[in-house]
């Protein structure tokens, strides 16, 4: 099942190129022949329709080859396949009033509107082609094999992560040891100043209780006889 999708998403993908590709190269033709024959400017075409493919594949897979020099190619035949599908449409394009009026440019000059619509329909068929070759090469090529200091550059690197983060969490512990020891004091403070404080007020209430005989008990005065005083003999 796994082969089957793998050659479908292939097959797709090469449809795909091979039929924007063919109508860019007719559109690529007409551009051509204005200058060529029409053998030569055929030849041309299907000429800059491989060399595109073959320097995009170069700029993606080959990393031995020269990159500026590829991508000045890539970029010179991709322009030029632009160019001639912009010709081929603005030489075609016949009624397009409803076109202007749907992107508001009926009050333009008619060339200018000539112009943006080659653009749009003509100059995007060689870079959608491109982009489903880009995307095809993506798929099938193989994946990059890491050599063997880049290797010992990924290891070291998460030798490193794994130290910080050693360094890190053991901070952290300390940071919370030190927290966990100062609540334990307070606790332990708060304790001993609650046990004083009960302590005082147990003392207080000791010495401000009265002793038993003398709760209220009048003072007897009948008995008292001061000198000089004759005791009143009613009351004995």
């Amino acid at each position: 099942m796994k082969n089957l999708t793998h050659k479908f998403i292939i097959g797709t993908f090469v449809s795909l190129y091979l039929m924007v590709s063919i109508i860019s190269t007719i559109h690529v033709v007409d551009f051509f022949e204005l200058s060529n024959p029409y053998w030569l400017a055929v030849t041309l075409a299907i000429a800059f329709e491989l060399g595109a493919a073959a320097s995009l594949a170069s700029i993606i897979t080959l990393d031995k080859m020269n990159k500026t020099l590829i991508w000045s190619l890539f970029i010179v035949i991709t322009l030029m396949q632009m160019q001639g599908n912009m010709y081929y449409a603005f030489k075609n394009i016949t009624d397009y009033s409803t076109w202007s009026q749907l992107f508001n440019l009926i009050e333009e000059d008619p060339i200018y509107q000539k112009r943006i619509l080659a653009f749009v329909s003509g100059a995007i068929l060689p870079l959608v082609a491109l982009g489903f070759i880009k995307s095809l090469v993506d798929y099938i090529k193989p994946a990059k094999e890491l050599t063997l200091e880049e290797k010992e550059e990924i290891v070291e690197t998460i030798i490193d992560n794994i130290e910080d983060w050693d360094g890190t969490l053991m901070d952290g512990l300390e940071g919370l040891e030190d927290d966990f020891e100062e609540v334990i004091e307070s606790i332990e403070k708060s304790e001993t100043d609650s046990a004083w404080e009960k302590e005082i007020k147990y003392s207080d209430d000791v010495v401000n209780v009265p002793s038993p005989g003398l709760i209220n008990k009048k003072p007897m005065m009948n008995n008292i006889k001061p000198e000089g005083i004759k005791p009143d003999r009613t009351t004995w």
